[in-house]
């Protein structure tokens, strides 16, 4: 079997006993689980689905005390009746039970105890309902051991063992979870799960106690693990699931869009932009001779690697892989290896990643308009900014989208509301940037403590410039562009609305 397109899915955790919500955030050393008397299940559903949840997945908690425990199959199949998918599990160890959960609507079922001690039932209920509503769940205990619900070890049975054989009955999703005895999480075991995906063949979920979105990332960033179960983390408040969502959505619009976003970067278009941007900032430091440069967001090092070349240190952080791998491809091909450092993390850690007073200059371009937290990213960011280090920024510009708008596509009526709009799609990747303009941002800076040296335009003539001159490109057109787009980008009116914005500042 072929694995079919990448996807990620974050999969919002709800375990149920006693047909209320167990409270996963409770500060318990009891085996038995604390139940949240507060929180409606249904409303705690609903609210997972309005803020974007695509999957939920349901947990009976009671048969890990007591196989014979009941299930809730009303509320279940009020749960199933949300725009939602569900993936229920939780002592399914018959063939009816089976059936009811399908009846009910569940999407998916968590086979355990049953593809430990009876194969051939779930053989049989595959060829009923179809595999793609089967998923084998691997429970390991604290020490990593395979233990069924009644949480015995099973004995001379190995993950993969079990795992090899569910595939070959045509069971390709596998949630590998590491659970207490009271249905909590006790952290991810990533290698394991990983090395799992890698060995059987199966798409893997995670389980785990995920500690922040940093933990969805390196989830993400694993070949074959294609999703993440988080429970505690939302109960707590540690982050929301919309900004999961988000953030999710957002990595997997770049790593798809990568292949496109490298042709994009050999276009004229995106050479003179990068030229433009490159020679403002040189204004400022004439002299990058040793200085210590931070390119946040910075993929493969397209802003900063002409920087390495004249004598800088440059430390790239980014949560792409693939970004971070072509970034040492072309250093070593250019004799750049010593100057430049990749960091596989989320820029909203750079903060932790590096001590105050560390960079002399801080590069972030075409970054921030993919995030709505844009505020954080450029704290975190800045935190490691010498005082009197300086801040290069490029965004895209609020002015110019009036200009690009498609009226065919358009009523006359709604045509004047769409000079409020302040997002809009990107053009390479799949996923909606936020617009700025010069205004705002240098008060925004300036109300975080830096001096405004200049801002720019880039790409006043942006319709006129065609997207491509060829692999090797006309240099001569280049230098007649970059001349003329230099004039125009440092003057008003023909800056303000420019594709792209630029500001230099420096960091008081």
């Amino acid at each position: 079997m072929t694995r079919p397109a990448r996807t990620f899915d974050i999969l919002p955790a709800l375990h149920l006993s006693q047909g209320r919500l167990v409270d996963l955030a409770a500060d318990t050393t009891s085996d038995e689980p604390v139940l949240d008397q507060e929180t409606d299940q249904l409303a705690a559903a609903r609210h997972a689905i309005d803020h974007g949840a695509q999957w939920l997945h349901i947990v009976n908690v009671d048969t890990s005390f007591d196989p014979s425990a009941e299930h809730d199959w009303k509320l279940l199949e009020q749960l199933c009746q949300l725009p939602v998918q569900v993936q229920y599990g939780g002592g399914l160890g018959s063939a009816e039970n089976i059936d009811r959960a399908i009846g009910a609507g569940v999407s998916r079922v968590l086979l355990n105890t049953l593809a430990i001690k009876s194969p051939e039932i779930v053989s049989a209920a595959i060829i009923k309902h179809g595999r793609e509503h089967f998923a084998l769940a691997i429970t390991a205990s604290p020490e990593g051991d395979v233990v069924d619900p009644n949480w015995e070890a099973v004995g001379g049975l190995e993950a993969l063992t079990l795992a090899v054989q569910m595939y070959q009955l045509g069971i390709t999703t596998l949630v590998h979870t590491r659970l207490q005895p009271d249905g909590t999480m006790s952290g991810t075991d990533l290698d394991n799960s990983s090395e799992l995906a890698e060995l059987s063949g199966m798409d893997v979920i995670v389980g785990g106690e995920v500690r922040d979105l940093q933990d969805v990332v390196d989830c993400y960033n694993r070949p074959g693990i294609t999703g993440v179960l988080i429970g505690r983390a939302l109960q707590t408040g540690k982050f929301g699931l919309g900004d999961a969502l988000d953030e999710t959505r957002a990595t997997l619009a770049f790593e798809s869009g990568v292949p496109r976003w490298k042709e994009e970067q050999q276009t004229l278009r995106v050479r003179l932009r990068r030229s433009l941007s490159h020679a403002y900032l040189m204004r400022h430091v004439p002299d990058v001779n040793r200085l210590r440069v931070l390119d946040a967001g910075g993929g493969n090092g397209q802003a900063s690697l002409p920087i390495a070349e004249l004598g800088a240190n440059v430390d790239v952080v980014d949560r792409s892989m693939a970004m971070l791998h072509d970034l040492e491809t072309i250093a070593e091909a250019n004799n750049l290896q010593e100057r430049i450092k990749a960091h596989a993390n989320d820029i909203r850690h750079i903060s932790e990643l590096f001590e105050t007073d560390t960079f002399d200059l801080v590069i972030c371009h075409n970054v921030i308009q993919y995030s709505t937290a844009w505020e954080a990213l450029l704290v975190s960011m800045t935190a490691p900014l010498k005082s009197g280090g300086l801040l290069s920024l490029v965004v895209r510009n609020w002015y110019a989208e009036p200009y690009r708008i498609d009226v065919s596509r358009h009523t006359a009526e709604e045509l004047p509301t769409l000079l409020e709009r302040t997002r809009g799609p990107s053009r390479v990747f799949d996923a909606d940037v936020l617009f700025f303009s010069t205004a705002f941002l240098q008060q925004w800076l300036q109300n975080q403590g830096f001096e405004i040296l200049d801002d720019y335009g880039l790409l006043c003539r942006s319709d006129d410039i065609p997207d491509s001159d060829g692999p090797g490109g006309d240099q001569m057109l280049l230098d007649k562009l970059h001349a003329l787009e230099t004039a125009m980008g440092e003057r008003s009116p023909y800056k303000h609305t420019a594709r792209y914005l630029q500001i230099v500042a420096r960091k008081v």
